[in-house]
């Protein structure tokens, strides 16, 4: 068995956190809505193309606090019962879903958003009555492009003893882990709710692979040095190392799931109202266009028009959200840690 490499890389996306005013400064904390989100690049975009405007527009003030993953946010607002000192949280469709069985999160509804009228209901259905989705990322193929002059068309290509000692096998810690699984469940008739097919194929890939990430930021060094041959990765990071390396990315002819970015109101939350407003103001349609360029991601609502080169990359029309499968949130929030438990006996 071919020995596999970990590298653990530190982007701010950890748990320290880091806070920040979006505008303004002043002792009144009346008018201050508390966000709290990913870091790194997320965090600086989020400022510029969201924060600020925001802020000059209802005169509202952010205070940003850079955490970690959405499930470690989740957790900090279930164990304090639903007032964990921020308005809103950047998470995705997994924790709405259990923000809505725990009922931790409040009610957020076209009544409150008058914006959501307008998001398909493929991802209202994926909101539970206490969230919004803000964005659609896919999971995609990143490939080496010096590998292959031709982009790859199949998931199968990560087994091709040709490719498979330069794979990168993902830990369903995280989410890309969750989603390959599944991917490769089906490449044998399997799926969410067989995904055995999907461990034995993920087993088999990690005897060669040549690493197992947790983050995704651990697969950049292999990109920087070029030795990764292909692997699954999410579009909006996919999109700004396809910029910097010699790294691009494709959607297999299978298909693919997409990951759903969304926000969440605590129950507890000082400022309810504050948090309605932004979260209609980050789908109104100038925010969400201006959102998906700067991010890579695709909008939650329709209509908007994107350059041809952005749209055949994302998820950007009714045909392309028809199109990509959304896995079922009680399934996965289920069987997450038994999938992992599974994959930590399989992949040693």
């Amino acid at each position: 068995m071919k020995k596999l490499v970990s590298v653990v890389i530190v982007l701010g996306l950890a748990a320290a956190s880091v806070a920040c005013t979006s505008t303004s400064t002043g002792d009144d904390e009346e008018d201050v809505l508390v966000v709290e989100g990913y870091g790194a690049e997320y965090q600086a975009l989020f400022e510029e193309q969201i924060a600020k405007p925001f802020t000059e527009k209802t005169g509202i003030r952010i205070k940003y606090s850079a955490g970690g993953a959405a499930a470690e946010q989740y957790a900090a607002i279930r164990a304090s019962n639903g007032d964990p000192g921020f308005d809103v949280t950047v998470m995705t469709s997994l924790e709405l879903y259990q923000g809505s069985r725990d009922e931790m999160l409040a009610p957020v509804t076209p009544q409150q958003v008058p914006n959501m009228a307008r998001v398909p209901q493929k991802l209202l259905d994926n909101t539970y009555g206490v969230g919004a989705i803000q964005d659609v990322q896919q999971v995609v193929m990143m490939y080496n492009r010096t590998e292959f002059p031709q982009p790859p068309t199949s998931w199968q290509v990560m087994w091709d003893p040709k490719y498979r000692s330069g794979a990168l096998v993902f830990n369903p810690a995280n989410l890309i882990g969750v989603y390959a699984i599944l991917n490769a469940a089906e490449l044998d008739g399997g799926g969410i709710d067989d995904t055995d097919p999907g461990i034995a194929r993920t087993a088999e890939l990690a005897k060669y692979a040549l690493a197992t990430p947790t983050a995704s930021a651990e697969a950049v060094p292999f990109m920087t040095k070029g030795t990764a041959t292909v692997f699954p990765y999410l579009d909006g990071r996919a999109a700004i190392y396809a910029q910097t390396t010699d790294y691009d990315y494709t959607v297999p002819r299978e298909g693919t799931y997409a990951s759903l970015g969304s926000l969440g109101i605590p129950v507890g939350a000082a400022h309810k109202d504050a948090a309605y407003k932004f979260i209609d103001y980050w789908l109104s349609d100038e925010v969400q266009q201006r959102w998906a360029l700067a991010y890579n991601v695709g909008p939650a609502v329709t209509g908007l028009q994107f350059p041809a080169d952005f749209a055949a990359k994302h998820i950007t029309t009714p045909e392309a959200l028809e199109n990509i499968k959304i896995a079922d949130a009680g399934t996965i929030v289920r069987n997450r840690t038994a999938w992992s438990q599974q994959w930590a006996e399989a992949v040693r």
